[in-house]
C-alpha cells in the first residue's frame, strides 16, 4: 500500500482523536483509567470553586462465586423449574451459556415474589423453546435486513457515480460540508485498507491513481453500519434522492429507519436477543403511508418499515408476515414478548 495512503489515514484519525485524552495513557493510574472507561465517577455539582470536582460512588462489591452448570440447574430446580433430565440440562447450559439463557429464565419467574420462583408448571423444555424461537427470529430478520443492505449500497453507488463521477470521494459538492467529506473519506479509506477482497489487491496492483477504486467497486467493501454513516454525510439533495427510491420522501425519516435497521442487524449478527426487547432507537413515522403502525420501540414497527422499503424498491420479502408465522409455531411465546 502506498505510504501516502497510510500517512493520510493516520492524519485523519489523529485529527478525530485529538483531545480525547489530555494525558498519555501511561501516566494515568489503573484505577483512574478504569473509572474513565466505565464511567464510574460523576461530576460533583453545587460545590464551591476550589472544592472537589468528582466523588467516588459507594457501591457494594460483586461477590458471587463461580457456579458450575450442574449447580445452575440445581438452583433453577430449587426455584420451581421442572427439569426432568438435570444432566442433559446442564450440558445445554455448557453449550449455550447460562447468561445467554438467563433472560428467558427471568421471563417465566415471579419477580415480585420472594426468591423469585418460577411460574407453576414451567419446564426447562419450555425455556429452550423460547430460545429456539428467538434464534429463528434472528435468522429471518438478519436475512431481510441483508437484502435491504445490498439495495442501499447499490442506490448510494448509483446516485454518487451518476452525479459526481466514478470517484466522488474528494468532491465537496457530494457532501454536507468539509467535515462530512472528511468523515466519509475516513470511512471509505478504512473500509478499503481493512478489506481482504481480491478486488482490492487487483486495484492496488493495477492502478497508481486514484488511491481508491471507483464507487461501484468500493461499495462492496462497506459494512451496513459504515454505509449508513456515509449516507448521513451526503449532501441533502443526494440523501433525499436515495430515500425517495425507497418510498420515503423525507431523508430525516429515512435516516431514522436506517439507524434502527443497523441496530437490528447488529443484534442478529452478534446472536443477541430480539425476545423481550424494547429498542432505544425508534423509527420516525411516515404519515403518508401510515408506517409504522406498531409501537415504535418494538420489533414489529421496525420490520413494518423494512417491509415498506423493500416493497417500494421492488424486492418484497414480507418479513412482518414471516415473523408472524414463526411465532405461530411456538405457542410458548407470547407475541407481545417479541413486540408483536
Amino acid at each position: 500500500m502506498p505510504r501516502l495512503f497510510v500517512a493520510g489515514e493516520k492524519a485523519i484519525l489523529g485529527s478525530r482523536r485529538a483531545g480525547a485524552w489530555s494525558k498519555p495513557l501511561a501516566k494515568i493510574t489503573t484505577p483512574r483509567y478504569i473509572d474513565r472507561v466505565t464511567g464510574r465517577h460523576t461530576s460533583f455539582r453545587g460545590v464551591q470553586k476550589g472544592g472537589p470536582s468528582r466523588f467516588q460512588m459507594t457501591l457494594p462489591p460483586y461477590i458471587k462465586p463461580h457456579a458450575t452448570a450442574g449447580q445452575r440447574v440445581a438452583h433453577l430446580r430449587s426455584r420451581g423449574l421442572i427439569v426432568k433430565r438435570p444432566n442433559v440440562a446442564a450440558r445445554k447450559i455448557d453449550l449455550v451459556g447460562y447468561e445467554r439463557l438467563r433472560i428467558y429464565f427471568l421471563s417465566r419467574r415471579q419477580l415480585g415474589v420472594a426468591n423469585r420462583p418460577f411460574r407453576p408448571g414451567t419446564t426447562y423444555q419450555q425455556i429452550l423453546r423460547l430460545y429456539d424461537c428467538d434464534s429463528l427470529l434472528r435468522d429471518a430478520c438478519f436475512a431481510a435486513v441483508g437484502q435491504f443492505e445490498l439495495l442501499l449500497r447499490n442506490a448510494m453507488s448509483e446516485a454518487l457515480s451518476d452525479g459526481f463521477g466514478s470517484h466522488p470521494y474528494f468532491d465537496l459538492a457530494a457532501f454536507k460540508d468539509a467535515g462530512a467529506n472528511l468523515e466519509a473519506l475516513q470511512s471509505f479509506m478504512t473500509a478499503y485498507s481493512q478489506s481482504k477482497d481480491q478486488r482490492v489487491a487487483h486495484y492496488r496492483q493495477t492502478y497508481a491513481t486514484p488511491i481508491l477504486p471507483p464507487i461501484w467497486t468500493m461499495k462492496e467493501f462497506l459494512t451496513f453500519g459504515r454505509s449508513v454513516r456515509i449516507f448521513k454525510c451526503l449532501e441533502g439533495s443526494v440523501r433525499t434522492h436515495i430515500a425517495t427510491q425507497f418510498g420515503v420522501p423525507s431523508d430525516q425519516v429515512f435516516t431514522s429507519w436506517l439507524e434502527c435497521l443497523v441496530d437490528v442487524r447488529n443484534i442478529c449478527a452478534h446472536h443477541d436477543r430480539l425476545f423481550n426487547r424494547s429498542f432505544q432507537k425508534q423509527p420516525q413515522s411516515l404519515r403518508r403511508a401510515a408506517v409504522p403502525t406498531a409501537p415504535r420501540n418494538k420489533l414489529k414497527a421496525i420490520l413494518e418499515c423494512l417491509d415498506h422499503l423493500l416493497t417500494q424498491r421492488g424486492a418484497p420479502v414480507g418479513i412482518v408476515a414471516d415473523v408472524g408465522r414463526i411465532l405461530a409455531r411456538f405457542p410458548e411465546v407470547q407475541p407481545a414478548e417479541v413486540g408483536y
